[in-house]
């Protein structure tokens, strides 16, 4: 049985009308309804408000939100009523022409203003924004934002962790089915947005900020981005749903466009959406609340993942990380494709059918490290490990006989001996982790072939470093792919379509 879609509200912060309706236009095909925050207008634009929902040609929202709540208007309660009345006052019999509703805050009350909304058709609702924490006394004050029966209550919290995060999803849970707008701000709300409706959110919001403009709200995506990579007039409350586990930087990661592309591709109602999570238990708290089937799973969470499951694939076990969940019947199963999704990348840049004979450095030995070692085992390689700490490097090594050493200057002779490839397998040069180049110590002579196994940026600083030296180099984004298509593989039991592999 299908659910319902979603609505995409655009919160418009512009300084000016014209500038509103112009980025309104550009996003238009991507929205359903539209919030005019006129608390961003400059002081003589205000007088232009009234005529905004015809000029619109969407359902609106009037707001004029005071900066202690998170918004831009600093005048007083007297200027803030005689604005709003202006903007609402002469109601045209075409109701597309006047504001579909108003919000209002919970501390606002003025019963001419209600008065003239009821008469008029436009629809209040009563806000409260907590912009950095999730209230203890959730009960308390919803029963005082919806004790009005014809107005449409509005809480949006900022959870300040995923376990915060878990505890606002569960009361959700608890309200009862009627009309409501439940917002979750901040990185770790993202996937409260995307999935609005499976709170009961009657909308989500979305903005653009651009030249003079600002969010709206901490955590807002844009309306472009819900619809391409998160499908918010394809699926609905109800589509399959599979998420990405891992810390806040995965908001940026490629997963969910490369999944949520596929699953159109192939005719899926399905979507995937990022997770970031402080806690793996909280993570697995929310992706049960949200309904998903499965997830990806990356760092830091493909070790601490491991005592949840109750399926663990060969891979998993030998490498002692897991990169792919299904939810099963009998619990949760755990699996890895990184190991694959190297070794095929890996082999491809390489033009060879295995590692026989090569001699490979390899850079790091966490989770992403344990996959590759496993790989080059598999195929023939010599490898050296190289760790800053050594003992983790020797632990690794060991389970498949490679040698092991610091990564350090002292590892330079070894490196010059197994270079035949360097993989690069640490956080070392990713866009929002550590800076830097991990080999600053050796210099390239144009032998080497180089595989990071980082993919954003594009080039990291060891692979220009590399490439000016004239070696072959190659980034890890064509190993998201491959590793991203056997989690498609997993996850329904069937072949992945082509657009994994298309550039």
């Amino acid at each position: 049985m299908n659910g319902r879609k979603t609505p995409v509200c655009i919160c418009l912060t512009g300084r000016t009308i014209s500038e509103d309706l112009s980025i309104l236009d550009e996003q238009r095909s991507y929205v359903d309804m539209v919030e005019l925050r006129a608390d961003f207008l400059d002081p003589s634009e205000k007088l232009n408000i009234r005529d905004f929902p015809e000029k619109a040609g969407l359902p609106c929202i009037l707001t004029v939100r005071r900066r202690c709540d998170g918004g831009n208007f600093t005048d007083g309660e007297g200027a803030r009523l005689v604005m709003l009345a202006k903007a609402l006052s002469f109601a045209k019999k075409d109701s597309k022409a006047n504001f579909a509703y108003i919000d209002l805050e919970d501390d606002f009350h003025v019963d001419t203003l209600e008065e003239a909304c009821r008469t008029f058709g436009t629809r209040i609702i009563r806000s409260h924004h907590y912009l950095d924490e999730v209230p203890e006394n959730l009960d308390e004050i919803w029963e005082n934002l919806s004790e009005e029966d014809d107005v449409i209550p509005k809480l949006a919290v900022s959870p300040p962790d995923s376990t915060e995060l878990a505890r606002f999803l569960q009361w959700s849970a608890t309200l009862p089915d009627r009309e409501k707008i439940l917002m979750v701000m901040g990185e770790v709300g993202v996937p409260a947005r995307i999935l609005a409706g499976r709170l009961g959110s009657m909308l989500t919001f979305a903005s653009v900020p651009s030249s003079g403009t600002t969010r709206a709200a901490a955590g807002q995506l844009s309306p472009q981005v819900l619809s391409s990579i998160y499908r918010s007039h394809e699926v609905d409350d109800k589509s399959d749903c599979y998420v990405l586990l891992g810390a806040k930087s995965i908001i940026g990661s490629m997963s969910p466009f490369l999944h949520s592309r596929a699953f159109r591709d192939a005719g899926k109602d399905a979507l995937m959406v990022p997770l970031p999570s402080d806690s793996i238990k909280a993570a697995l708290e929310n992706m049960r609340f949200f309904g998903a089937k499965g997830a990806a799973v990356t760092v830091p969470f493909k070790e601490e993942v491991l005592p949840f499951l109750t399926f663990q694939s060969v891979d998993v076990q030998h490498i002692g990380a897991c990169n792919t969940l299904i939810f099963r019947d009998n619990g949760l199963a755990g699996y890895n494709t990184d190991a694959d999704g190297f070794e095929r990348s890996a082999l491809e840049f390489l033009n060879r059918a295995d590692f026989r004979g090569m001699k490979v450095t390899l850079l790091g030995a966490g989770g992403a490290a344990k996959s590759v070692a496993l790989a080059l085992y598999r195929k023939g390689a010599e490898c050296i490990i190289l760790n800053r700490t050594i003992s983790t490097a020797r632990a690794l090594a060991r389970k498949y006989g490679f040698r092991w050493g610091p990564l350090d200057d002292r590892a330079m002779d070894l490196i010059a001996e197994y270079s035949d490839l360097i993989v690069q397998a640490t956080s070392i040069g990713m866009q929002g982790g550590t800076s830097g180049d991990p080999l600053s110590f050796y210099e390239f002579d144009g032998h080497e072939r180089v595989f990071d196994l980082i993919y954003n940026p594009g080039k990291t600083q060891v692979l220009k470093r590399a490439e000016a030296a004239g070696c072959r180099i190659l980034n890890g984004y064509r190993m998201l792919c491959y590793q991203a298509a056997g989690q498609y593989r997993l996850w329904m039991d069937e072949e992945p379509p082509d657009s994994y592999f298309a550039v």
